[in-house]
């Protein structure tokens, strides 16, 4: 098995694992046996669950930063074509890896520090083309901030609460899923009419 191959392997493995447990419950070990690898190999490409966590932690974060600000400072797509890509790149994303908003949003709660400044949110949508967009068409910066707001809230909380929304409309996996995709495409056309966009 190559260096490379190997590394992988385990970020993967450490990616699924710390996703599903969190940083508190996760073993090496676990991550050891998805990867298919002995433990002495984490330990020699990472010293420690933390610095391997801390790797995982800072991909993701900068993945979800980078995906963002690619979208919001694009000057050749309208408001609304923001709004359509972001939705349909974190339903894809959420859909592939659908422990990762949970992840983030624990994982945050416990380390801010870490978290803000991996992230450095101060750019994503302020002072981006995004919200000169926005302010063209007389939004002011709270109208800015809450586009924002709502359209993740729209498109996170139904994989953070997705027990719940199973239970209370009664679907299977399946159902869940045909749930989200109607809401794909529904979520665009909630925030144009709730900001007369």
């Amino acid at each position: 098995m190559s260096n490379s191959f190997a590394e992988q392997k385990i970020k993967d493995a450490a990616r699924k694992v710390f996703q599903a447990k969190g940083y508190d419950a996760a073993r090496t070990r676990d991550i050891a046996e998805e990867a298919g690898v002995n433990l002495a190999l984490i330990n020699y490409y990472y010293r420690s669950k933390e610095s391997l966590f801390e790797e995982i932690m800072g991909d993701s974060i900068l993945s979800f930063r980078n995906a963002i600000i690619g979208i919001t400072n694009d000057s050749n797509t309208s408001v609304r074509e923001k709004i359509e890509t972001l939705t349909n790149n974190y339903f894809s994303i959420f859909m592939q890896e659908p422990d990762l908003p949970m992840f983030m949003f624990l994982e945050t709660q416990k380390n801010p520090d870490f978290i803000l400044q991996k992230l450095n949110p101060s750019n994503i949508i302020k002072n981006s083309f995004f919200e000169k967009q926005l302010k063209d068409l007389g939004k002011t910066s709270q109208d800015v901030d809450q586009i924002f707001i709502n359209l993740m809230s729209l498109i996170v909380f139904p994989f953070i609460g997705n027990v719940i929304i199973k239970n209370v409309c009664k679907v299977d996996y399946d159902g869940y899923v045909a749930l989200l995709n109607h809401r794909k495409k529904e979520i665009p056309n909630w925030i144009y009419a709730m900001f007369n966009l």
